[in-house]
């Protein structure tokens, strides 16, 4: 895939009287996705190899300068996953991965980073039992060795009507945007968290791509906490004081010392009919800064927004395989800052696919 955009860059300050008004300066994007992959299958063995590349870059261009700033970044990945059957019920899924990533920009000569991944799990589905555990190691260049685990079981109470629990480890290592950009902060930690999880589910779902695909309804309500520590958030420098803000005026990247969210999700889905399927999804997440000593401890993270509910519809014509569906997405208002005195106004986005 390859894709060309050009488009307004936006607004800016102007002198005078520095209020908002447009510029002439636009910026042009090219972006390059790549795959390719291979699969075995034995019956009890399957394996899944992949590569793939991806390249982004982006000029910002004033007519009255030439380029404002250009940056470039790629990825390359390459990637196997596996599925084994031992024995009866038993399931063992594996895999590994390695990453390597760089990055630079007009005003920088480039940096470059490489993690490495590899998971194992075990599960087993026994009638209306089901659970899994699992483990995973990640190995980055420049923040050293991590080791998450996690688990999940499920149990059919009655006909149709499941329990479901889960208890997860994260870690998610700064990217080089973060670290070296014009916004970065290279004294960044890398998050860990903690999520659980605790829901019911009624009636069965067969998913094909998003929609439902047999079941004629399905409901689920699902209860869930995640514990962070050295959360990753962006910083404004408009009207503060921080050291970082005499090199990164425009804002910087930071890390939270300890944050929590947590609330609940509905899932409601339908099929009517032979040919409509209907979806509708409703979350309510609090979300909170638990740093000890910390100026902001109580506040709400910055945009972070309370209640989002998602519509959706699919209609599948009378063309074989073509189903045009659309979204409503709502979300509530916000704050914009960590401070919670910016309010940021709430939004709705119609797609049509």
């Amino acid at each position: 895939a390859f894709l060309v955009a050009r488009q307004a860059y936006g607004s800016a300050l102007l002198p005078p009287l520095f209020a908002l008004a447009d510029t002439l300066e636009t910026q042009e994007t090219r972006q390059l996705f790549a795959s390719a992959g291979a699969v075995y299958d034995s019956g009890p063995l399957y394996l899944q190899a992949s590569y793939s590349r991806a390249k982004t870059e982006r000029d910002n261009l004033d007519p009255a300068f030439g380029p404002t700033f250009t940056s470039t970044g790629t990825s390359d990945r390459v990637a196997l996953r596996g599925e084994w059957r031992p024995i009866g019920p038993l399931l063992v899924h594996f895999g590994g991965e390695n990453e390597w990533s760089d990055y630079r920009t007009l005003f920088d000569p480039g940096r470059s980073t490489r993690i490495f991944g590899a998971y194992s799990q075990i599960g087993i589905d026994y009638g209306g039992f089901s659970a899994r555990v699992g483990g995973r190691v990640d190995d980055h260049a420049r923040f050293g060795t991590a080791v998450s685990f996690g688990g999940d079981l499920s149990y059919e109470l009655v006909d149709d009507l499941r329990l479901r629990a889960s208890v997860g480890e994260g870690f998610k290592a700064p990217t080089l945007f973060q670290l070296f950009s014009d916004f970065g902060n290279e004294a960044l930690r890398p998050e860990k968290s903690t999520s659980f999880d605790l829901g019911l589910a009624l009636g069965e779902r067969a998913m094909a791509g998003d929609n439902l695909h047999s079941a004629t309804r399905y409901a689920a309500f699902t209860l869930f906490r995640r514990e962070a520590e050295d959360q990753i958030e962006f910083a404004s420098c408009f009207g503060s004081t921080a050291p970082l803000c005499a090199t990164r005026p425009f804002g910087f990247y930071e890390n939270l010392g300890r944050v929590r969210a947590q609330g609940f999700e509905l899932e409601l889905g339908a099929r009517l009919g032979e040919r409509l399927v209907t979806r509708a999804a409703y979350s309510y997440t609090e979300s909170e800064n638990r740093t000890p000593g910390s100026a902001r401890l109580g506040n709400t993270l910055a945009r972070r927004p309370h209640h989002a509910i998602t519509l959706s519809a699919d209609w599948q014509v009378q063309l074989e395989g073509l189903t045009v569906g659309a979204d409503l997405r709502m979300v509530s208002d916000s704050f914009d800052d960590a401070g919670n005195t910016v309010p940021l106004g709430g939004y709705e986005v119609v797609t049509l696919r």
